[in-house]
């Protein structure tokens, strides 16, 4: 637009020089028009050379663009949050349900049994606990409290909204969010709640409180414990404990391997007890009246090792 007034009124900075005649501005002289041979810099090869130049440098970096926004999916993908990760894998379970022969059945709806199988089947460490038409917001203290009954496991799955979930590998339970969708009827899962109960705690006397410490595995001898590193050495290894889902009403354990009682006594008087022992080779610590809690093989062989070593440890 300046190009085409420029030529057509000349150069706002020109000399004016009066005509022979006289006259003003009829007779003035352009000094800087571009439309006599000259070319205008803003429209000559420096203007392409840029615009190539910027081209060519956004070229150069779009490989780094493109790389670092895979990095960031990765990473998202790879620190995923615990609980979509939950709903994505129960999601990739319940797709298998093609193999159940009853894809091409539109007014089938998967029943809670059905769920429970996929599971079970894809997802071992997975089980599914009980099904509701309510959020579930506490984790259960007793597993046997959560089972769902067999009424329940023949009912649709569309007649529920929420499943209660128990993850054993890493022992935490989820309050799964469902909808039932599609020709057959199968759950779209889309939201998953880890659930946290009461905290129990395995309680445990203080080092001043106890003169001794006696244990007994099976059938062995008693053997009483009453240097004071070694019951330092005992309460060390029995803090080192993980809750289970059992906690409440609980007794001595029956139909287990390997029991090694350990009682704590203050003078005579004995002021607390608890029971090691193995079952399926894994290995807990079971307090009457509290909980059962998990313990390592290598603790649990700490506490062991103490048991043929006589029948007294003392100062």
């Amino acid at each position: 637009m300046a190009f085409w007034w420029v030529q057509a009124h000349g150069d706002v900075t020109g000399t004016h020089q009066p005509s022979a005649g006289g006259e003003g501005l009829s007779g003035c002289r352009r000094t800087l028009g571009y439309g006599e041979g000259r070319s205008d810099p803003r429209y000559t090869g420096k203007k392409d050379y840029r615009v190539t130049y910027i081209k060519q440098k956004f070229l150069m970096l779009l490989p780094g663009f493109v790389l670092f926004g895979i990095g960031c999916i990765c990473l998202f993908l790879q620190h995923k949050p615990r609980e979509q990760v939950v709903v994505d894998r129960l999601n990739e379970a319940i797709s298998n349900y093609t193999e159940m022969n009853i894809r091409d059945d539109k007014t089938y709806s998967l029943k809670v049994i059905d769920v429970q199988m996929l599971v079970t089947t894809y997802l071992p460490e997975y089980t599914i606990f009980g099904v509701s038409c309510d959020e579930y917001t506490v984790r259960p203290n007793q597993i046997n409290e959560a089972f769902t009954t067999e009424q329940e496991q023949d009912l649709p799955i569309c007649n529920f909204e929420y499943l209660l979930l128990y993850d054993e590998k890493e022992d935490r339970f989820y309050s799964v969010k469902f909808e039932a969708e599609g020709r057959p009827v199968i759950p779209d899962f889309t939201e998953a709640k880890e659930l946290s109960g009461a905290a129990y705690e395995l309680e445990l006397p203080c080092l001043d409180s106890i003169d001794s410490i006696s244990l007994k595995k099976n059938a062995d001898p008693l053997i009483t414990i009453s240097a004071r590193n070694d019951m330092e050495t005992i309460l060390n290894i029995l803090e080192n404990t993980m809750s289970t889902t059992m906690s409440g009403e609980i007794g001595t354990p029956v139909r287990v391997e390997n029991i090694i009682n350990i009682d704590f006594f203050s003078g005579e008087n004995m002021i607390g007890r608890l029971f090691l022992y193995e079952d399926n080779e894994k290995y807990f610590i079971e307090q009457t009246g509290n909980g059962v809690y998990t313990i390592s093989r290598e603790l649990y062989a700490s506490i062991e090792s103490y048991v043929p070593r006589g029948d007294t440890y003392g100062e």
